[in-house]
């Protein structure tokens, strides 16, 4: 296993969407990485087996719709370039994703033909296909999805009335079924969604016009969401990701403007530290997930 570092990719409203960074925490330093023909912008972003990063949805520059697109990056290859997969079955902006084995999911979202979404679907690697999996029992857009113990949770989102939603879904792969787990301590669309140490957190986000600095965790054993330390800072559209034992909130936005630091919660102290460096560009709704620092990732 080798040396784990944050990696950043796109974002709106970024100058430069095609560009990469990395951040690493023994050092506290933001790199960027090398850069990519393709300029994505609100994406959600995945990883599978620490190395192989896909793309999934979102939209390109200049282009106003969403788009269906797969795209897929080895970081284990010297020579990075994005590779067209194939595309979702669904056209879905402002959906969940969450990876299980070697399967992605999309879900929920909204589209232009239907609005606010209840479908969802799976991409299974090894094949290269997509197929739809149950619905929902709640139509959500702008929800976060937590994968715990293979297990697939979707967090919050707005429902058909542009109501904050508070409820939760469970979707186990096993049985293709949807199951509803306990309600939220609050109302939360984009919210920041991570596991650590067998935990569900919630974090941030938005309830109608209010900005949201609260953050809340599930825990399985007890089926119970409690309310832990606030951020020092509210964000919405934020990123979660876990590294080392602590949980890197990433990015985001507030009231006015895209946010360049990071906080990072440690559940020992149970407090959220703002984190000093800066990333060099300010990126809203980037993708952001845990890699492998690839060898031509350099400080250089």
């Amino acid at each position: 296993m080798g040396e784990k570092v944050i990696l950043v990719v796109g974002g709106n409203r970024s100058r430069r969407r095609n560009s990469l960074e990395w951040f690493d925490t023994r050092t506290n330093l933001w790199h960027f990485g090398p850069e990519l023909i393709s300029n994505f912008k609100r994406i959600s972003l995945v990883v599978m087996n620490d190395n192989i990063v896909f793309v999934v949805g979102g939209y390109f520059s200049g282009v106003s719709r969403s788009y269906q697109c797969l795209f897929m990056l080895d970081l284990s290859l010297e020579s990075l370039c994005w590779q067209r997969c194939v595309d979702m079955l669904v056209d879905r902006q402002v959906f969940g994703v969450g990876v299980i084995k070697d399967n992605i999911y999309a879900v929920g979202g909204w589209n232009s033909t239907v609005g606010h979404c209840r479908s969802a679907e799976v991409y299974n690697y090894n094949t290269q296909t997509w197929h739809m999996i149950s619905n929902m029992s709640t139509s959500r857009s702008s929800c976060a999805v937590g994968v715990l113990n293979d297990l697939l949770y979707v967090v919050g989102g707005y429902n058909q009335s542009m109501q904050a939603l508070d409820t939760v879904e469970c979707y186990n792969p096993s049985i293709d079924m949807w199951s509803p787990v306990a309600n939220m301590c609050e109302r939360r669309s984009s919210a920041g969604v991570g596991v650590l140490y067998g935990e569900l957190y919630a974090v941030g986000g938005e309830n109608e016009s209010n900005l949201l600095s609260s953050v809340e965790k599930y825990s399985p054993k007890t089926g119970v969401w409690t309310t832990i330390a606030h951020l020092n800072v509210p964000r919405k559209s934020a990123e979660l990701v876990a590294l080392d034992g602590l949980l890197y909130v990433v990015g985001g936005m507030d009231n006015s403007s895209n946010l360049d630091h990071v906080e990072c919660y440690n559940p020992n102290t149970n407090t959220f530290t703002v984190i000093t460096a800066k990333w060099n560009i300010m990126r809203f709704s980037p993708g952001v997930v845990t890699i492998n620092r690839p060898q031509h990732f350099t400080t250089c």
